[in-house]
């Protein structure tokens, strides 16, 4: 019964080392092929209990059933799988003498829950810092042209921004309103905080020159919730990453928002600016 008791145990905490390994190297495998790779080398680590060749074996079998046995396997998702393994077995190590109080189901239990609660957290931690790096890459340097106003920026480009006017299909991007309020023309200033959008062809409050240059648009939120905004049109804009872009006659959103703007850019800018 002790036998069968280590072979599930094992098992069990092969198949979450494995399942955290495909998660961070981002290889798809099938949870049969996994659960199949723990099992084996759960029984093998279990026969060859305390022994070298046991622990080579078993991580050995671990890594080729589970994903292959390829040298370039064995450096990637074998060095993970081998620090997430010293990780835990080091965490569970330095709990050990409270857990050995416990009955066995009770240890089994609260060393199956550390394993899965740690690996999570790990998980989460490193997604968030992948997602936090490639956001860093579509970060860019910016001027902005409008109504003879140049405004120096931080514009994001935001992949889920397809945005544009319906009439020219031009690309509309968002701009802060806080970053730019102190060198906005009075003019525009007045008239942004006076427009209603209850009422959003009444536009009196802008100078006449300004109408050509002005477009009502709907959006659509995530949510599926709809607002009516003000697009202004452009006469430049400049980006500054690895190669520098002119971008003309396009169409800007004013937005109070900027809380949410990730990175902490001042415009968020349309998927084509990739382009």
């Amino acid at each position: 019964m002790i036998g069968e008791l280590l072979v599930l145990y094992n098992t069990l905490f092969n198949y979450f080392l494995l399942k955290f390994t495909k998660e961070i190297t981002g290889l798809y495998v099938r949870k049969r092929r996994l659960l199949f790779s723990a099992f084996i080398s759960g029984l093998v680590s279990s026969i060859l209990y305390h022994t070298f060749i046991g622990a080579v074996a078993s991580f050995l079998l671990l890594i080729g059933l589970a994903f292959s046995f390829r040298i370039q396997t064995l450096l990637k998702q074998g060095t993970v799988l081998l620090v997430a393994t010293f990780f835990l077995g080091g965490l569970l190590t330095s709990l050990l003498p409270f857990l050995l109080r416990q009955s066995d189901l009770i240890f089994f239990i609260f060393c199956l829950s550390i394993a899965v609660l740690s690996l999570t957290f790990i998980h989460s931690k490193w997604r968030n810092m992948t997602k936090e790096r490639l956001q860093q890459s579509f970060v860019v340097d910016c001027e902005l042209e409008l109504f003879q106003k140049t405004y120096s920026l931080k514009g994001f480009i935001d992949t889920g921004n397809e945005c544009v006017e319906p009439i020219s299909g031009k690309p509309v991007h968002f701009l802060s309103y806080q970053a730019v309020e102190e060198k906005l023309p009075k003019e525009l200033k007045e008239g942004l905080l006076t427009w209603d959008d209850k009422n959003p062809y009444q536009l009196t409050m802008f100078p006449s020159f300004m109408y050509p240059k002005i477009r009502i648009l709907t959006l659509s939120t995530v949510q599926k919730e709809t607002s009516t905004a003000l697009a202004f049109r452009f006469d430049r804009l400049i980006l500054y990453g690895n190669v520098k872009k002119e971008i003309l006659d396009e169409y800007v959103v004013f937005t109070r928002h900027d809380a949410r703007f990730p990175q902490n850019a001042q415009m968020i800018l349309h998927v084509l600016a990739l382009n």
